[in-house]
């Protein structure tokens, strides 16, 4: 990446980041949140007596830090969900009454002479002994006031509670802070007080597959999953959330983005930017609004200088904290933060701030010290490239768990390879690469159809060497860059392939899942019901017939025709009441034994004759009308309602509503019915004979 820096100066542009008077001096920036946090206490002061009392108390003690105090994920949670309860006269968040509570508390805390996170009721232990060394949770937290908003907190963000970590995870924990802080003495406390909770997280929920993670919403708090595979995995982690925190908190205090920090939504109008190197899956989730952009351009920056210091450093302390691996390389680093930098300033310059501006300024300018040789302007296929080699050794790990040879994960490889071979051999071709050509079908003529498919990951390795053999500097495919776009298109179109042969999803399924995300539409049927879906419409006798009831974007309606497969002995009805939803569906080629009806079901059930298998996935029917359903019911026929789960998010009426179709089910003298606690929660109802 360019001529490698010294320690010295290395050590300057550390200096530089974790001290910089408005953007890196931690304590510059928690006063500046306290500030804010103290002016939504004084809003809302006259109309709510007990934040009035908590900002007084934070006034009586203003001699003593409150950094910890008001920072606290639970007490700023608080602060602003009663603020926005207060000024909208609407819920969100925290229920107003707990945010009552919690200011009660605090303020007797304070009154005690208590200044440390709120949830330090003794049953925490620190991450180490410094005093911006935050607490490790633990499921051993008592059930106060702070102990039930955390957990109710967590539960609405993430569907699950973080868990008590054990003593190997504590003790790994431990050692990666002390190696980050060995690595970056000065920026690991400027960074590490934005950290005052670390939660290690279950492999469920919303942290399901996650390596780390946090959140705006709840500032103060960083999580960490995958078991905490070694220190330097772990440094690289706690400083990468802990930079999070960090801008987040500076967020509250400067016109960093136009956004609605309540809801931490930009601007409607807002760019989108692709993040080359993460996968596009069916949603589009590398296309970034400015927030990611931002938040992440800012800790790559960082980790650039860290992986740089690791990387010089490594062989001297690799006695004290293991073979050094698990951290990004400082390449790697330094060439996503240049491309997002970029962007910042090409894209999304009009939905920047004035401090964010500033703040973008600098650290290009802490890059260019960094490293003096960047990329070409516009570059971008050592990036696509990147994410190729990944995703080949992701495919690499499934073969691994399915078996090689003979598996049907291999099998269903082998059309993407000859796909993958043909655009690779189209690329070299445009660009007039005749000798990587030659080098290339050479190796190809190597592999066998079978060898397409078990060892796909190593030829994904020989065609991004190729691309990258020809191209004159490793950033473009040419000097002018005009042919860049075709490895683009070629890593995206592939990349989406993999991702759905890994999912396992059917073609016309995933096509549902991306018009979905298209057409915003946010209640198809989980996986897990598609999959039951599928397994019901197999079992549907020959010359039977299937309805839905809510085709929506059709994702349900695929999942059956999944099912199916080759048949041609079952006639599938889909009926939606969206003209728009339903034409949208219709451009999929459906096989012949599939109808998208565009209809009120309420009044087509009557005229649509009876079917063995009924998936009513339209609240509306089946809430108001299931006993329309139910006629529509063969003698024998299955009925299979989803989207039953009560949580917290469900309100008074759809509570009841679930309720009473849960009751009529399963009392219902006509039918027998069972209640499957699983996936979104469902019933499946037989039709008495």
């Amino acid at each position: 990446m360019g001529q490698r820096q010294s320690l010295e100066v290395l050590g300057a542009i550390e200096q530089a980041l974790a001290q910089h008077p408005a953007f890196g001096d931690s304590t510059y920036i928690l006063d500046q949140l306290q500030l804010c946090l103290e002016g939504r206490l004084n809003a809302m002061s006259d109309r709510l007596p007990v934040a009035k009392r908590f900002l007084e108390g934070l006034t009586r003690a203003n001699g003593n830090s409150l950094h910890h105090v008001l920072a606290d994920t639970v007490v700023r949670c608080a602060i602003l969900h009663a603020h926005t309860q207060i000024e909208t006269e609407g819920p969100f968040g925290l229920p107003l009454a707990d945010c009552e509570e919690v200011f009660d508390e605090t303020t007797r805390r304070l009154q005690q002479g208590k200044f440390g996170t709120t949830l330090d009721d003794g049953s925490l232990r620190r991450l180490g002994p410094e005093p911006y060394h935050g607490w490790l949770w633990s499921e051993e937290h008592s059930g106060d006031i702070f102990g039930r908003s955390f957990r109710y907190l967590m539960k609405e963000k993430y569907g699950a509670i973080p868990r008590t970590p054990t003593d190997d995870e504590i003790a790994a924990l431990t050692k990666g802070a002390r190696l980050l802080h060995d690595l970056l003495p000065s920026l690991t406390p400027s960074a590490l007080r934005h950290a005052h909770l670390i939660a290690c997280v279950p492999d469920a929920g919303g942290w399901k597959g996650i390596a780390s993670s946090s959140q705006f919403h709840l500032g103060g708090t960083i999580f960490l999953g995958r078991s905490l595979p070694g220190p330097w995995w772990v440094a690289e982690h706690l400083l990468h959330e802990s930079l999070h925190q960090k801008l987040y908190d500076f967020r509250h205090g400067h016109s960093v983005q136009e956004l609605d920090l309540e809801l931490d939504v930009p601007r409607e109008d807002a760019p989108r930017v692709c993040s080359p190197w993460n996968p596009q899956r069916l949603n589009k989730s590398n296309q970034w609004d400015v927030n990611r952009v931002y938040a992440a351009f800012h800790v790559y920056v960082h980790l650039a200088l860290l992986a740089m210091v690791a990387e010089q450093r490594a062989s001297e302390m690799e006695d004290a904290y293991g073979p050094f691996h698990g951290m990004i390389e400082s390449g790697k680093a330094f060439e996503r933060a240049h491309y997002l930098g970029e962007k910042l300033k090409e894209q999304c310059w009009d939905h920047v701030g004035l401090a964010g501006r500033r703040l973008v300024d600098w650290l290009i300018s802490v890059l260019e010290f960094l490293n003096p040789s960047p990329p070409p302007r516009g570059a971008y296929i050592h990036l696509y490239l990147d994410h190729y080699r990944r995703e080949a050794s992701q495919v690499a790990a499934a073969l691994r768990e399915n078996g090689s040879i003979g598996s049907g994960l291999s099998q269903r490889l082998i059309p993407l390879a000859k796909d993958e071979v043909e655009s690779a051999r189209s690329v070299l071709s445009a660009i007039d690469a005749g000798r990587e050509l030659r080098r290339f079908n050479h190796v190809v003529a190597q592999y066998t159809d079978e060898e397409l498919g078990t060892k796909f990951s190593e030829l994904r390795r020989q065609i991004g060497t190729a691309l990258m053999d020809a191209s004159p500097d490793g950033y473009r495919l040419t000097e002018s860059g005009d042919h860049d776009r075709l490895v683009k298109e070629m890593i995206e179109s592939a990349s989406q392939r993999i991702f759905t042969v890994l999912a396992g999803y059917p073609p016309a399924v995933a096509d549902a899942k991306r018009r979905a995300h298209e057409l915003r539409f946010v209640k198809s049927c989980e996986d897990q019901v598609g999959r039951l879906l599928a397994v019901l419409a197999c079992a549907v006798p020959s010359g039977g017939r299937i309805l839905e009831i809510g085709t929506g974007a059709g994702v349900g309606t695929a999942w059956i025709a999944a099912g199916l497969g080759e048949r041609t002995d079952i006639e599938v009805v889909s009926v939606e009441i969206d003209a728009g939803l339903s034409d949208a569906v219709r451009r999929w080629p459906w096989p012949a034994y599939v109808r998208i009806v565009t209809a009120d079901a309420l009044e087509a059930l009557g005229t649509l004759g009876t079917f063995n298998l009924v998936f009513a996935d339209a609240a509306p029917i089946k809430y108001g009308h299931i006993e329309s359903v139910l006629k529509a019911l063969c003698p024998g026929g299955l009925l299979i309602l989803d989207d039953l789960r009560v949580g917290k998010r469900t309100d008074e009426v759809q509570r009841a509503e679930k309720d009473a179709l849960r009751s009529k089910l399963l009392g219902h003298p006509e039918v027998q019915a069972v209640e499957i606690d699983w996936s979104s929660r469902v019933v499946l109802v037989a039709k008495s004979r």
